[in-house]
């Protein structure tokens, strides 16, 4: 009856420890993939950021919206000092850009210059490839907290540090809705 006993207890405590090894992996590769997004968000800003100098380099040649472009430059420059900080602040500087840039397109005119026109092509190159970026950053941070919600997990997270969400204050919740079940 014992080593009945003690065979159970023996093989729930290999159980455990091979449970706990798994979720110790599965954690390690999940922080990996989320610091490799999160360099790539990185990148995609950095072009992003090249890509509106661009633009207001030729706003600046053309004479279009002067006062545009120097709202333009200080905006770029905010979102260029704002990506050593957390990912919502990174967030807030790049929708100061974005209120920016719609205001220096509702002052061009319709028919633009040749490089005004390339400029907002880069542009929008540049901010396709930041969207694809930081919607598979947010799947990750995302996924991280569906699994630290689990038993295992929970634990074995406590002392990591926990990724926040690139979205403004607000939309995480949104984000969190709208996130279709991994399979």
């Amino acid at each position: 009856m014992v080593e009945a006993v003690l065979a159970v207890l023996g093989v729930l405590a290999v159980g455990g420890l091979a449970s706990s090894w798994r979720a110790r992996r599965a954690l390690s590769r999940l922080q990996r993939e989320l610091q490799s997004a999160w360099h790539e968000v990185h990148e995609g800003l950095a072009h992003r950021i090249q890509a509106l100098e661009e633009l207001a380099s030729a706003l600046r040649a053309a004479g279009y919206a002067p006062e545009g472009e120097k709202n333009l430059r200080q905006a770029t420059e905010a979102l260029r000092a704002s990506l050593q900080d957390e990912p919502g602040k990174i967030a807030e500087a790049d929708e100061r850009v974005e209120i920016v840039l719609r205001q220096v397109y509702r002052a061009l005119p319709r028919e633009r210059e040749e490089r005004v026109r390339q400029a907002q092509n880069l542009l929008a190159m540049a901010d396709e490839e930041l969207d694809i970026r930081r919607n598979r950053y947010n799947e990750l941070v995302l996924s991280w907290y569906e699994l630290v919600r689990r038993f295992p997990y929970r634990y074995l997270a406590r002392g990591l540090p926990q990724p926040a969400l690139l979205a403004l204050p607000g939309e995480e919740v949104e984000l969190a809705r709208r996130r279709i079940p991994s399979l």
